[in-house]
């Protein structure tokens, strides 16, 4: 039974379209601030990360996730038709200097897994990051998560109808999807803070004239 869990958020940052493109490129940094994500690896003959992610079901047993991906890493002209969804979605923009958009895709290749538990699946993964110069030299981020499933269904899980099951699943993967993005975005706020703290008190410290 194939499933598919969405979430969308979006947040404003403290920092210019500059830094925070670079922050969100760093595939790693950001994948760590997701609660669920266990584990990144990055297989560099193909290209691609492979995130292991592990939630646990209603029974408290663990269920492991495997998804594959490349990113992507665009810049988003003014006027174009991305540009102008995101500029919708996220409300007043300052001034239409461009963008930047970060895809992650699923990897086309995936390298051979062997797969040992009866509670590990292979999914894929798709998500769209949109970042737009926002007033006070601020930037808007747009997040979007597409994850895909496919679930073997075992005893008593199999005697019910699959369109209540597959509703039923999805919506929870969509609320545990939603909640982790939220999460995950809370601390890249709190962790850019901490930087443009750092750099600020960097910065006041050099200004201190020397006691002589």
């Amino acid at each position: 039974m194939e499933v598919i869990g969405k979430s969308k958020a979006h947040i404003v940052l403290d920092s210019c379209l500059t830094e925070s493109a670079d922050y969100f490129s760093d595939h790693l940094r950001i994948l760590k601030c997701n609660p669920y994500c266990k584990n990144i690896d990055y297989h560099e003959n193909l290209d691609l990360f492979q995130w292991t992610f592990e939630v646990d079901d209603p029974r408290n047993n663990p269920i492991v996730a495997l998804f594959f991906v490349q990113q992507d890493v665009e810049h988003l002209p003014p006027g174009s038709p991305q540009l102008e969804k995101c500029a919708n979605d996220n409300g007043k923009i300052a001034e239409n200097i461009g963008g930047k958009l970060i895809r992650w895709r699923a990897a086309e290749t995936k390298p051979e897994i062997k797969i040992t538990s009866k509670n590990t699946f292979i999914g894929d993964a798709e998500a769209e990051i949109c970042l737009l110069h926002h007033e006070n030299n601020k930037t808007s981020v747009h997040f979007e998560t597409n994850m895909t499933l496919d679930f073997k269904l075992s005893f008593p899980l199999n005697m019910m109808p699959e369109m209540v099951l597959k509703f039923m699943t999805e919506t929870i993967m969509s609320q545990i999807m939603q909640q982790a993005t939220e999460s995950m975005l809370c601390k890249v706020q709190s962790d850019i803070c901490c930087i443009d703290a750092a750099i600020d008190a960097e910065g006041e410290a050099r200004n201190v004239a020397p006691k002589t």
